[in-house]
């Protein structure tokens, strides 16, 4: 039951283990509500379309960690996400996506690890949460190396506020090609994302409707990729404050 024990770090998680996966046939079969291993409690069993236990989901006891583990036909590959709820225009749910996995030693140490694993993954930002769905072609053990590393990243990162600043707003200095004179440029790849989606008359459009359905101040109303003119007020303490509050066990 590696895989149990590794995906508690984060809020939620979902696990498909490939067929090859060193696993009694009949595992999810046997569950029984309430029954702990590992110190996850049992939740409840999946089903197939012949009413056979393919999956379960599973409680931490200790911190109301969500994990559900299947076994299907596939490379193994993991899908975890995080309430991220936002609490600004600043965009610090979708600056974290940025972040976690690519940025200090850990997320650099993952992003290796994926290419040597034969790795594949993804992330986005939804309105209230952040997901990061991933896979390896590597085989079940490298999978597992891939699947820790990623949780510790993510609960636990090391990079430093020059990286936050880089990675969301910073200026830097240009030369006009025609007159060779320098200019000061806003950089930023958070900040020139969002910039290039306001570039989008229904980002406006929504982010009107949003306000005046749920008022100033709502989770709802706010836009979680960041607007840009928020996003430029943004300090690392902000940043770091609000993963703080979000990427932990419960």
């Amino acid at each position: 039951m590696k895989g149990l024990i590794y995906a508690g770090f984060v809020v939620s998680a979902m696990v498909f283990m490939s067929a090859g996966t060193v696993m009694a046939e009949d595992f999810y079969e046997s569950l029984k509500q309430g029954q702990t291993i590992h110190g996850f409690a049992v939740e409840n069993q999946y089903l197939n379309g012949r009413d056979e236990a393919f999956g379960a989901r599973f409680l931490h006891k200790k911190t109301g960690f969500t994990l559900d583990l299947f076994k299907i036909q596939s490379v193994p590959q993991g899908f975890f996400w995080v309430n991220t709820p936002p609490e600004s225009d600043m965009g610090e749910s979708h600056t974290c996506e940025h972040l976690l996995l690519g940025k200090g030693t850990k997320g650099m140490y993952v992003a290796s690890l994926e290419d040597m694993s034969l790795g594949k993954s993804t992330a986005y930002t939804s309105q209230i949460y952040t997901a990061y769905p991933f896979s390896s072609e590597g085989g079940n053990e490298i999978f597992f190396d891939l699947l820790e590393a990623k949780l510790d990243a993510l609960a636990h990162p090391n990079f430093s506020d020059e990286e936050i600043r880089r990675e969301v707003c910073n200026l830097g200095v240009t030369q006009d090609p025609e007159t060779g004179n320098l200019e000061l440029e806003e950089k930023g790849t958070v900040y020139t994302e969002m910039v290039s989606s306001f570039e989008r008359h229904w980002y406006y459009l929504y982010g009107e409707m949003d306000n005046m359905l749920y008022g100033d101040n709502h989770p709802l109303s706010y836009i979680s990729g960041g607007i840009p003119a928020a996003i430029r007020e943004m300090k690392p303490s902000d940043l770091r404050e609000f993963h703080k509050k979000r990427y932990h066990l419960n």
